[in-house]
C-alpha cells in the first residue's frame, strides 16, 4: 500500500512535537512532500531530515499558530514554493490541568487559542487554495476529551471545551466545502504512548488502563496511519467524521 500519497503536498502543524513528527514521517513514507509548521525551529529541522530520508521534499516554517497574520505569512511562503497544499493536518495543541472553579481567565483563553484558534488560523490560510483547485483533505486532531468530557484527566475542562470546538468546526466545515471536492475529518485520540507517559507512576498507569477496554495506550504510528487513510484516494467520500482512537474508552 506504499505510495498512496505520491505527489501530494502536505502541511503538518505541530510537526516538531512527538505526534507531529511521526505523522510527518509517515506521510513522507507514503510519497507526500511535507511542510512542517511550528514555533520550534530546531525541532522542525529534525523532522525535515526524517522526511527527506524517505526521498520526499521538506519545508519548514516557524510561526506562532495563534497569530493570524504570522500564519498567513508562513503558509503563503509554503504555497509560493510548492504552488498549493493538498493535505492539511492540524496537529498542534496541548492541554493544561486546571480545575474550573480555580481557573484563571488567561488559562481558559490560552487553551482556546492553542487548540481551536490555531486550527482556524491555519485552515483559513490553506482553504482558499484548496477551493481554487477543487480538491483537498483536512484532518484535525481533536481529542476523546471532546466526547467523554476528559474523564482520563480531571481538570481538563478548558482543553475539552476547545477540542469540542474543533469537532464542531470539523463537521460544519465539512458541509460547507463538500461540493468543492474537499473533505474535512477529525481524529479523537485517547491516551497516547508519548514520552510524557513515561512519568506515570505504576498506580497512575493502572488507573488509566482500567478506563480503557483494550487496556492499551494509543501508539503514534497508529494515529499517523489513520491520517494517511483519511488523506488517501479511497477516503474520497468520507467527510465530517470524528474517529475515536481510544481503545473503546468512549463506548
Amino acid at each position: 500500500m506504499a505510495g498512496r500519497l505520491q505527489g501530494k503536498r502536505a502541511l503538518v502543524t505541530g510537526a516538531a512535537g512527538a505526534l507531529g513528527r511521526v505523522i510527518a514521517e509517515t506521510l513522507a513514507a507514503e510519497g507526500a512532500d511535507v511542510a512542517g509548521l511550528d514555533l520550534n525551529g530546531a525541532g522542525l529541522e529534525e523532522t525535515a531530515g526524517l522526511v527527506r530520508a524517505h526521498g520526499a521534499r521538506a519545508l519548514s516554517a516557524t510561526a506562532d499558530l495563534t497569530d493570524f497574520d504570522a500564519v498567513q505569512a508562513a503558509v503563503g511562503g509554503i504555497v509560493a514554493e510548492w504552488g498549493a497544499v493538498d493535505i492539511l493536518l492540524n496537529g498542534a495543541g496541548g492541554g493544561a490541568v486546571s480545575f474550573f472553579h480555580e481557573m484563571a481567565p488567561e488559562t481558559w483563553q490560552t487553551q482556546l487559542d492553542r487548540n481551536l484558534t490555531s486550527v482556524f488560523n491555519v485552515t483559513r490560510a490553506v482553504l482558499p487554495g484548496m477551493i481554487e483547485q477543487r480538491s483537498g483533505r483536512i484532518v484535525n486532531i481533536a481529542s476523546i476529551a471532546a466526547v467523554s468530557g476528559g474523564r482520563l484527566v480531571r481538570g481538563a475542562t478548558a482543553y475539552a471545551a476547545a477540542k469540542a470546538g474543533v469537532v464542531g468546526l470539523t463537521k460544519a466545515l465539512a458541509i460547507e466545502v463538500a461540493e468543492q471536492g474537499i473533505t474535512v475529518n477529525a481524529l479523537a485520540p485517547g491516551a497516547q504512548a508519548t514520552p510524557g507517559r513515561d512519568n506515570d507512576t505504576p498506580e497512575r498507569r493502572a488507573a488509566l488502563l482500567d478506563q480503557i477496554p483494550t487496556r492499551l495506550l494509543g501508539e503514534p504510528e497508529h494515529l499517523a496511519q489513520a491520517v494517511v487513510f483519511l488523506a488517501a484516494p479511497e477516503a474520497v467520500n468520507i467527510t465530517g467524521l470524528i474517529l475515536p482512537l481510544d481503545g473503546g474508552h468512549s463506548i
